[in-house]
């Protein structure tokens, strides 16, 4: 079975030299391509955070729960590019996507439909991202993926590294 391998490969060989061969010199099959280099910006201009009809309820409970306003910002336009009424495949909810157990864990004893609430779900979501930012030691990207994989999380996995990509670039602008 071997030989048969080796031999195939051989003669697989041989014809791929010689094809390639017998159009080296053929005029009307090559040609010069031209290639035209366009400079393009990296991304998009992030919008302000002041336009957010939200700006005031985030940066309260930033401030209550001692989270860095400009971070709770951030991850509230990733979570749910400030739309109250966002919902996400796992169940997520609002503006900050908090599920409903950990709305209940933070406190919470309302409905699911209650987390829909802009001041509500920025209430407990804040909270949560708080105790993230205690347990990330205030390190952005540690914040982040306790925020987004739990509390509990120890290494950064991909959807939690793409998502404090974004937060950092919206810190950034």
């Amino acid at each position: 079975m071997m030989k048969r391998i080796v031999a195939a490969a051989a003669c697989l060989g041989i014809l791929l030299s010689s094809s390639m061969t017998a159009f080296a010199g053929d005029d009307e099959r090559s040609f010069k391509a031209s290639i035209k280099t366009v400079k393009r910006e990296a991304g998009y201009p992030a919008p302000s955070f002041s336009k957010s009809p939200y700006t005031s309820l985030i940066s309260k409970y930033a401030k209550t729960y001692g989270v860095p306003v400009a971070l709770a910002h951030a991850v509230v336009r990733v979570e749910s590019n400030f739309n109250p009424k966002a919902r996400g495949s796992a169940g997520e909810i609002g503006l900050m996507q908090i599920k409903p157990a950990t709305a209940r864990m933070m406190g919470y004893s309302g409905s699911s439909k209650g987390l829909y609430d802009p001041e509500t779900n920025i209430r407990y979501g804040m909270k949560y991202l708080s105790m993230a930012h205690d347990l990330g030691n205030g390190q952005t990207c540690s914040t982040i993926l306790k925020y987004n994989a739990g509390h509990g999380a120890k290494r950064m996995n991909p959807v939690s590294k793409r998502y404090c990509g974004k937060v950092q670039a919206l810190l950034a602008s």
